[in-house]
C-alpha cells in the first residue's frame, strides 16, 4: 500500500462506481471533495476520506482517474479501495445489484485509520459549524452522532470553492430530514403546513422540531408530538385570544394520565396540565405576545409499542385560535352548561370560577397533587358535597413552599408559572382505546427498560463513531439487498450496546446534493427494477423489539467482516497524482 502519515483524527468513508447510477454522480461526488478538501484546509481537519469503489464497471475509467485532484490535499488523505467484480460476484443478487453500498462501506471501515469514522455519501457538504466541532476535536467515544439531512438542488452552479459551494447549500435548502420526519421547508426555513394540515393555513401557526408529519385514520388528521415538541405562531391581527389544542393521549402512555408543561423559549414555565383520554388544552396568551415559540414537554409511563417503535404519548387533532368566552368542543352546546375557569393565578395562589350550570349543582370535588409523570402525590376527595345550589363558585387554591435546603438568591430563582399565561384543561372524556388498536403497547413493555426512539432518518448519510465502536459492533449487516432499514438497525445495536445517541443540533448540519431524478435516494434504489429484495418495516421493528427487550445489540456478521480476509489494492492521491498499491 502507498506510504501514509500518521493516523488522522476522522475518516471519511463512502461506496460509489462509476456508472452514472444516479445521473449526476461525477458531479456531485466533485462537489463533495472541493468542499471537504476546503473546508478541511481551512480548519486544519486532519482526515482522510476513503471511496471504496465497488465492482467498477468494465468499460468506465475508475473513479480516482476521473475526478479532478488539487496539487495539495493536505490535512487530508485520500484513498480509493477497489473492490474487484470477482470478489462481488460471491455475493447473492450479484448479476442484479451492481453495487451493496453497506458491506462496500464496512470494507473502508474496518481499514479507516482515523480516531472517528463518518459513514457518509457522496454529495454531502458539511456546515462550517460541523467542520469547526471536528477541528476542535470535541467527539467523544461511546457516541454515536446524528444531524439533520438538509436537501439541496443538485444543478450545482460554477466555479465551486468551498465557500462557494456551502453558501449556495445554504441558501438552496427544500427539506430537512429529521429524527420525525421529512419536511419541506418554506423560504423562512420554517417546515410548510400539510395541504390537509390540522390548522388552518392562515391561522400563523408552524409546527417545529419534536413534532411528526400530518398522519390520517379515516377522515380523522392528526400529528404525533414527540416528548419535547415546538410549536410557533405569528398570531394574526384579528386572531382571538386563546390558543386551543385538540389533545390525546396515545397508546405509550396506557392507562395512566400525561403531563403536559407548556415551556417559552428561555425555558420558563407557561403552563402545565395532567389528563388522561381526550381534552381541550386552552393557552390564554397574553395579549401583548404577537409571536412566540412554544415548548411542549410531555411525560408518561412511555410505554413500547409493538408495531412501532416510536414513543406516542399524546397526539394533536387541531390547533387554533379560540375566544375564550366560546369555550368546549366545535359542536351545538348548551349556554349554561357546566364550566371550569381560571379566573386568576397569583404567585402562590390560583383562583377558579366554577359554574355549575341551569338546573344543575357542585356535588363533587376531588383535589390532586401529583409529579410531573402523573403519578398520585396526594389526592383529596369530597363526595357527595352538601352545598347550596347556587350559579357559581369560586375555588381558592393557596399553596406554600417551605425552604428545606440552602437558601437560593432571587438573581438564581426560576419563575415557575408566569401570572401572564393560563392553561386551562376542559372537556376531557374518553379517549381511543389502544390495547385494541394497531398501535397496542407491547406485551413485553414493562422489560423494556431502555428502550429509545432513535434519529435514523437519513443516518445513511451521516453515521458517525469512534473506530474502536464500529469494530466493536462489526460493522453494518451483509445482507446482499437493497440496504434501507439496514443502516437503521445499525444504530439500534449501538444504543443497545450502551453507545448513547447524540443529535448534533443547528446550525451544525450536513446538506445533500440531491441526484437529477431529486429523490436522494440513489443507493436504496439500486436494483429496485429488478426486484432484488428488502428488509420489511415490520421485520425491523421485531429485530428493535429484541434488542429492546433484552437490551443488548444483534450483531449479524462475522469476525471477517467488511472483507477482512481480502488483501484488497488501494490509489493514493499524492500531490495531485495517483499512487497505486502494488
Amino acid at each position: 500500500m502507498a506510504e501514509l502519515n500518521s493516523r488522522p483524527y476522522i475518516s471519511l468513508v463512502i461506496a460509489a462506481r462509476n456508472d452514472d447510477h444516479a445521473g449526476n454522480t461525477l458531479q456531485r461526488m466533485q462537489a463533495f471533495f472541493d468542499a471537504w478538501l476546503g473546508q478541511a484546509k481551512h480548519y486544519g481537519v486532519e482526515s482522510e476520506v476513503i471511496v471504496v469503489e465497488w465492482n467498477s464497471p468494465p468499460n468506465q475509467p475508475k473513479l480516482a482517474d476521473t475526478l479532478r485532484w488539487p496539487t495539495e490535499t493536505h490535512p487530508c488523505e485520500i484513498r480509493f479501495i477497489e473492490v474487484p467484480a470477482e470478489v462481488h460476484r460471491r455475493f447473492q443478487n450479484a448479476h442484479v445489484m451492481p453495487l451493496h453500498p453497506l458491506i462496500a462501506k464496512n470494507v473502508g471501515i474496518r481499514r479507516a485509520r482515523g480516531e472517528f469514522v463518518l459513514a457518509t455519501n457522496p454529495g454531502i457538504v458539511f456546515s462550517p459549524e460541523l467542520m469547526q466541532l471536528f477541528a476542535e476535536r470535541r467527539l467523544e467515544p461511546h457516541s454515536l452522532y446524528r444531524v439533520d439531512r438538509h436537501d439541496v438542488a443538485g444543478d450545482i452552479p460554477a466555479p465551486r470553492t468551498a465557500d462557494q459551494l456551502v453558501a449556495y447549500c445554504a441558501n438552496h435548502v427544500q427539506r430537512v430530514l429529521a429524527a420525525e420526519g421529512q419536511f419541506q421547508l418554506g423560504s423562512d426555513g420554517l417546515r410548510k403546513l400539510d395541504p390537509e394540515d390540522i390548522v388552518a393555513s392562515e391561522a400563523g401557526i408552524h409546527f417545529g422540531p419534536g413534532c411528526y408529519p400530518v398522519e390520517s385514520e379515516g377522515a380523522t388528521r392528526f400529528r404525533w408530538m414527540m416528548n419535547e415538541a415546538e410549536i410557533s405562531f405569528e398570531r394574526p391581527p384579528d386572531a382571538a385570544p386563546c390558543l386551543l389544542l385538540d389533545a390525546e393521549t396515545g397508546p405509550s402512555a396506557g392507562s395512566s394520565r400525561v403531563a403536559v408543561q407548556f415551556l417559552s423559549s428561555s425555558g420558563d414555565v407557561l403552563g402545565a396540565a395532567s389528563f388522561q383520554g381526550r381534552a381541550q388544552l386552552r393557552l390564554h396568551v397574553p395579549a401583548q405576545i404577537s409571536s412566540a415559540r412554544i415548548r411542549l414537554r410531555i411525560q408518561s409511563q412511555g410505554l413500547p409499542l409493538q408495531r412501532d417503535p416510536r414513543r406516542l404519548d399524546l397526539r394533536l387533532l387541531g390547533v387554533r385560535w379560540e375566544d375564550s368566552r366560546n369555550s368546549g368542543w366545535p359542536t351545538n352546546r348548551p349556554a349554561q352548561e357546566a364550566g371550569i375557569h381560571v379566573r386568576s393565578v397569583q404567585p402562590r395562589q390560583i383562583q377558579i370560577e366554577l359554574k355549575p350550570g341551569a338546573g344543575s349543582r357542585l356535588s363533587r370535588l376531588d383535589a390532586r397533587v401529583s409529579d410531573p409523570a402523573g403519578n398520585t402525590l396526594l389526592q383529596i376527595n369530597a363526595d357527595p358535597l352538601q352545598m347550596e345550589s347556587v350559579s357559581e363558585y369560586l375555588l381558592t387554591l393557596d399553596v406554600g413552599f417551605e425552604l428545606t435546603g440552602s437558601p437560593v438568591s432571587a438573581s438564581n430563582s426560576r419563575t415557575v408559572i408566569d401570572p401572564d399565561w393560563i392553561l386551562e384543561t376542559a372537556d376531557a372524556k374518553a379517549g381511543v382505546d389502544w390495547t385494541r388498536d394497531f398501535l397496542a403497547p407491547s406485551p413485553c413493555a414493562s422489560e423494556m427498560r431502555n428502550a429509545a426512539y432513535l434519529h435514523t432518518n437519513g443516518c445513511g448519510d451521516f453515521t458517525l463513531l469512534s473506530r474502536e465502536d464500529w469494530h466493536s459492533l462489526r460493522g453494518y449487516a451483509e445482507f446482499p439487498i437493497r440496504p434501507t432499514h439496514i443502516d437503521a438497525l445499525f444504530c439500534y445495536a449501538a444504543h443497545h450496546a450502551g453507545i448513547r445517541e447524540t443529535i448534533l443540533r443547528a446550525p451544525l448540519r450536513i446538506f445533500h446534493l440531491q441526484d437529477l431524478s431529486g429523490s436522494g435516494e440513489a443507493l436504496d434504489d439500486s436494483g429496485a427494477s429488478a426486484g432484488v429484495p428488502k428488509l420489511k418495516y415490520d421485520d425491523v421493528v421485531k429485530w428493535i423489539n429484541q434488542m429492546r427487550r433484552f437490551d443488548a445489540p444483534v450483531i449479524f456478521t462475522k469476525r471477517d467482516w467488511g472483507l477482512g480476509d481480502l488483501e484488497i489494492e488501494e490509489t493514493v492521491v499524492q500531490q495531485g497524482h495517483l499512487k497505486r498499491s502494488t
